[in-house]
């Protein structure tokens, strides 16, 4: 509805009629301009305002019917079908987008008293998620009636034994300019002929979220030469084809993103290479257990440099899939994506731990919660980030160090983030094992109940000696502050602590502990502490102020307040 925003406000609105405010008219929602309820009705969905609105008055049905106003429909799990099929006619010559994600058996029951036909003139954007097969094929041929679809997001959960016919409905609609077809059966084939000149298509964005040959991409690819974004899924079903593909001339292609699974890497690089086209943004998700040559960055760097120079925009992702346990080592040198090929494009490379897989990044840096301390201007090369997001509690924990250590070969770790709780034990377990970090990001320090191998002896006899280099530490929730105690032990030579507080926590009795405990213990390389408290004010910052002043923790220091943190800093 972007067309139909109106810029109108209450501001403008009383400016214009100060006799009207004056005399008190407009204190009912009724004396409200259109204007005004257009702006309204822009944050809404239209079923809500066809129901809330409809039947008011005269005035509203007018508003609702004959105005230019166009409506967005958002059928999900949490609307009532019922609701929908009793109000859409009124107002589906008003309907500008369609948006229909519900089961397949709710589908099913819509589709029977619901049909989209030329009433709807003004629709131009469709989304439909477990449209059976014929009713997906019907819909495709009423379509063609419609003047101003312009997008098409289909989801299909049958078998479709060819889906030539539907993508000759879906290139024959004359305004297409961006589909999405998905399908999850791998048994679906297209064998759609090569088109003649009536046939082309205008599509600009295509998805193909389905299995195919690439002599079928080819035929498909055909149809659209006016390409701007393509996306793929699941790039072939069979990749016997590949060395016979002719290359693709899309001249228009500047966005290029592809998802794979068990491809290996030389038919990714060869099929990439084959595109003929001016990339300004590449994005490559890769799962596999079977091929690590995806994390050798002199392999991405040289298909960069001599096929798009021009690239703005990378991004890969690669899934190591069950924890290496069928993967080849990899042995392409380590700390390859920090050359200043990928310093200039500001990229770099991370790592997560998710269960039993291992996901490596490259991709574009973003600020990091210690980013805004001057001293931590980090050296690009140093940026390497694991973040363990979740680790089964009560596998094994050599699961976890089985995994780290496979990381190793890749790259050198600098920093650490858990985002799950963790004992202190198993931090030092982990710490034992990365020999050059910086910082660590903890989101809880919690002592748990451990079943009984977590109980044996792990090694952490390097643990102490590794952490002498942490220089920040943060800690997601301060339970108590023995938690804070074990880090400040633990990492003596940290310069920054950031804690987050549990709420109704005494902040000045924790914040006096953590003092004293610095003092007695001599903590001479931390003078920065950060504490997140979401009732901190102007008042606390004046009473931890006075607080230190009259116990004469510190001398030379400065106290302020950004939002909902409270920085401490001293000499």
């Amino acid at each position: 509805m972007a067309t139909m925003k109106r810029s109108l406000t209450f501001k403008e609105l009383s400016e214009e009629n100060p006799k009207k405010l004056r005399k008190g008219e407009l204190n009912s929602i009724e004396n409200l301009s259109n204007e005004i309820f257009y702006e309204i009705f822009d944050y809404l969905d239209g079923l809500d305002i066809c129901i809330a609105f409809s039947n008011l008055n005269y005035r509203f049905q007018q508003l609702l019917i004959f105005s230019s106003f166009r409506y967005k429909i958002n059928l999900d799990f949490s609307t009532k079908r019922e609701n929908f099929l009793n109000n859409y006619k009124q107002i589906q010559h008003q309907i500008c987008s369609i948006s229909f994600i519900i089961s397949k058996k709710s589908m099913n029951k819509l589709l029977i008293s619901f049909q989209i036909d030329r009433s709807f003139n003004n629709l131009q954007s469709i989304r439909i998620d477990n449209i059976p097969k014929d009713k997906l094929i019907s819909l495709l041929v009423h379509l063609s009636e419609l003047p101003c679809v312009h997008s098409l997001n289909i989801q299909t959960t049958d078998s479709i034994e060819d889906l030539s016919h539907i993508y000759q409905l879906i290139f024959s609609l004359p305004k297409l300019k961006s589909n999405e077809l998905s399908s999850h059966r791998n048994e679906d084939s297209i064998s759609i002929l090569m088109p003649n000149n009536n046939q082309i298509s205008p599509i600009e964005y295509l998805k193909i979220g389905h299995w195919y040959t690439f002599d079928e991409f080819n035929a498909l690819i055909s149809y659209t030469p006016n390409l701007r974004h393509l996306k793929l899924s699941h790039i072939s079903k069979d990749e016997s084809d590949i060395e016979d593909m002719l290359p693709v001339n899309l001249n228009n292609l500047i966005h290029l993103s592809i998802f794979t699974v068990h491809l290996n890497f030389n038919k990714v690089e060869f099929f990439i290479e084959k595109m003929n086209s001016k990339l300004k943004s590449l994005r490559v998700i890769a799962y596999s257990n079977r091929d690590t040559t995806y994390l050798y960055a002199y392999r991405w760097e040289k298909l960069i440099s001599q096929n798009f120079p021009q690239l703005k925009k990378f991004s890969l992702c690669f899934r190591e899939l069950g924890y290496g346990r069928n993967c080849p080592i990899y042995d392409g040198g380590l700390n390859q994506f920090i050359s200043p090929f990928w310093i200039q494009r500001n990229l770099i490379f991370d790592i997560e731990i998710y269960e039993y897989n291992i996901q490596y990044y490259v991709r574009p840096y973003k600020y990091r919660w210690y980013n805004d301390i001057n001293s931590s201007r980090e050296h690009p090369t140093k940026s390497t980030q694991l973040t363990i997001k979740y680790v089964y509690s009560r596998e094994s924990p050599f699961i976890l160090f089985n995994q780290i250590k496979r990381i190793l070969n890749v790259t050198q770790i600098y920093h650490l983030n858990i985002e799950q709780q963790i004992s202190n034990e198993r931090l030092m377990q982990i710490i034992h094992l990365l020999p050059n970090l910086i910082s660590i990001n903890i989101y809880s320090l919690e002592f748990y109940r451990e079943i009984s191998f977590l109980n044996q002896g792990y090694p952490t006899t390097s643990a102490l000696e590794h952490a002498k280099k942490i220089k920040y530490v943060y800690l997601g929730t301060a339970s108590t502050i023995k938690d804070i105690y074990f880090l400040m032990s633990f990492c003596r030579q940290m310069e920054y602590l950031s804690v987050e507080c549990i709420e109704n926590m005494n902040i000045q009795l924790f914040l006096k502990d953590i003092l004293k405990e610095i003092n007695q213990k001599h903590y001479g390389y931390l003078h920065l502490l950060c504490i997140f408290i979401r009732t901190a004010d102007d008042q606390m910052i004046k009473q931890l102020n006075q607080m230190i002043y009259d116990e004469k923790l510190l001398l030379d220091y400065t106290i302020h307040r950004q939002t909902y943190n409270i920085y401490l800093k001293w000499k």
